[in-house]
């Protein structure tokens, strides 16, 4: 049954009474915390543990990086045989070496067995090698005497031929030509002589058979002369030719003679030659080959080179330093394959500190740098040292981190009485710079949005972003140059949506700070960054929330959200999203 309208009024009026107090209420909360606002920010220092002043300090700008401790020097023993051995004796692990202790004996038996074998070929060898040698000298011999009796044809032909042309060609021509004058004087006399007969033939002085006699010795005479012209001219045009011809061709056949004994000679002295060497080849083949099992006789034994740290390859895999493979430890009776890695000898009075420094900041490190390097296993002692040296290629994080780029510093530490060891992990602290008297914040103070910086100052109950010119950084503290003044405080933390005060970019602070907008309103650098040595910013997932956490390596930790560089926050530039925090 419904109620009468007089009981229902005054229930009505108590609840907008009810109201009306509640939002009084929320009025003088709200002026109160303006006015705690107005107090703090008129003191301007921090009132909370989130909140610290601005403030001219010096500070070195340094970077962490980890990695592990690494011998300067180190000695790799590995097996020096070329096939497969036992270990007879081996040196304990983690002991001290010396220069010359005994490292690793190996089984020596097989090789002494083939020293066996190759010094009885060896003797077969050398013995065949003195054969080769006595048939060698005794073909030079031959081919000498050879060369002798064809020089000697050649001589005598020589000579026959020079006897020929000063001796024989003269006596000839002699006779010849006193044949003629013989039979010239008698066909002259026989000539006379029948003229004479004719004469007294005429006169029937004589009878004509005597007349007739004379007129057959002239005719006689004539043809006697005759002969003796033709016999020197067939001489001259015949047979002295073909003398000289067959002279010459004896010289020529002696030459070409000599010429084939001396190819000859060549042709089978090579032959000697070719048999010398290939037994001398062999033999040297079997020479080496029994010194160099001599040598891996002695090899088979092998000691330390210098003084260092005993410390077994298998050990090295098992702590992750090696490919694989069998890890079971170095023993007696153990198989070894040739060049197998056996043991390292680090010296360990030189040690290195290999640490990895993202790519971002590789380029600040430079060698001669001072450096701090913490060794956890030698109870968080810290040691002094200086960057040795930076790698000239970056590394992947493989599978794991397929983006991550990494350089290799190494770090020279001091020489220590403190024992240190290789493999030891380590973490670095190396110093880049130093900002002396400069304006600093805490650098997880520090966001960014696109190319501009900024922190968040306190506003009554929120915050805003303030736009700032960064400098230097360290892992704790980040420079400002412009933006701030000492003692304006920040906040160290990223503040929720509800605590920012969403308000579009000032064009006047931004210009003063080196940047404009452009025509969508996006903030744009209109001048180059005001330090080289400017850190580039971070994305948030680089960044912690917790304060005092900054991580000026880039390297991802959680925590931070998750946008990727570049990517502008909701709500546009002057939106309330959530920012990039600058590392």
């Amino acid at each position: 049954m419904p109620q009468p309208r007089a009981h229902r009024t005054p229930r009505r009026g108590s609840i907008l009474w009810w109201v009306l107090g509640i939002l009084a209420l929320g009025g003088m909360l709200a002026g109160l915390v303006a006015t705690l606002g107005k107090r703090e920010q008129a003191h301007g220092g921090p009132q909370s543990a989130d909140r610290a002043p601005a403030a001219i300090l010096s500070f070195d700008v340094s970077t962490s990086a980890t990695g592990e401790l690494e011998a300067r020097e180190r000695i790799e023993i590995r097996s020096p045989l070329d096939q497969d051995s036992t270990i007879i004796q081996i040196a304990p692990e983690g002991s001290w070496a010396s220069k010359g202790d005994l490292l690793i004996q190996l089984n020596a038996d097989p090789i002494l067995q083939k020293i066996d074998d190759e010094a009885l070929r060896l003797r077969t060898e050398q013995a065949e090698l003195g054969t080769a040698q006595t048939q060698y000298n005794i073909q030079e011999k031959d081919n000498e005497a050879k060369v002798r009796q064809a020089e000697l044809k050649v001589s005598l032909a020589q000579l026959a031929l020079q006897q020929w042309r000063e001796g024989d060609v003269k006596k000839k021509r002699q006779d010849l030509e006193l044949n003629i004058d013989k039979a010239t004087l008698e066909l002259d006399r026989l000539a006379q002589r029948y003229l004479r007969s004719q004469e007294l033939f005429d006169e029937d002085f004589v009878s004509k058979d005597e007349r007739d006699r004379d007129e057959v010795a002239y005719i006689e005479a004539i043809s006697a002369y005759t002969t003796a012209l033709l016999a020197r001219d067939v001489y001259e045009q015949y047979e002295l030719v073909m003398q000289e011809k067959n002279k010459l061709s004896d010289l020529e056949e002696a030459l070409a003679e000599l010429e084939r004994v001396k190819l000859t000679n060549a042709n089978e002295l090579a032959n000697r030659l070719t048999r010398l060497e290939a037994q001398r080849e062999r033999t040297s083949i079997v020479e080496k080959r029994l010194e160099k099992l001599r040598k891996d006789q002695a090899a088979a034994t092998l000691r330390a080179p210098s003084d260092g740290l005993i410390v077994y390859a298998t050990s090295m895999e098992r702590g992750g330093f090696g490919r694989g493979g069998d890890n079971t430890p170095l023993q007696i009776g153990q198989q070894v394959y040739p060049n197998q890695l056996l043991m390292i000898l680090p010296n360990t009075t030189e040690m290195i500190a290999a640490v990895r420094v993202s790519e971002s900041l590789a380029g600040k490190v430079r060698p001669g740098q001072s450096a701090l390097v913490r060794v956890d296993a030698a109870g968080g002692q810290s040691f002094a040292g200086r960057v040795e040296s930076i790698g000239v290629m970056a590394e992947t994080g493989g599978w794991r981190d397929p983006n991550l780029r990494e350089y290799t510093v190494r770090i020279a530490l001091q020489q220590s009485t403190t024992p240190l060891k290789p493999a030891m992990r380590c973490e670095a602290s190396i110093i880049l710079d130093r900002a002396a008297d400069a304006l600093a914040v805490p650098v997880q103070s520090v966001f960014s949005d696109g190319p501009i910086h900024f922190v968040y100052t306190p506003r009554g109950a929120s915050f805003v972003r303030t736009p700032v010119k960064l400098g230097r950084r360290s892992d704790s503290k980040a420079e400002i140059l412009a933006g701030l003044k000492p003692g304006d405080v920040v906040l160290i933390r990223e503040p929720s949506p509800g605590e920012i005060l969403a308000q579009p970019w000032a064009p006047d602070a931004l210009k003063a700070l080196g940047y404009a907008l452009d025509d969508d309103g996006r903030p744009i650098p209109n001048t180059p960054p005001p330090n080289p040595d400017l850190v580039p910013a971070q994305p948030a997932a680089s960044q912690p929330n917790s304060p005092g956490r900054a991580n000026p390596s880039g390297e991802s930790r959680p925590g931070g959200g998750n946008r990727q560089p570049g990517q502008r926050p909701p709500g546009g530039s002057g939106g309330g999203g959530q920012p990039r925090r600058n590392n």
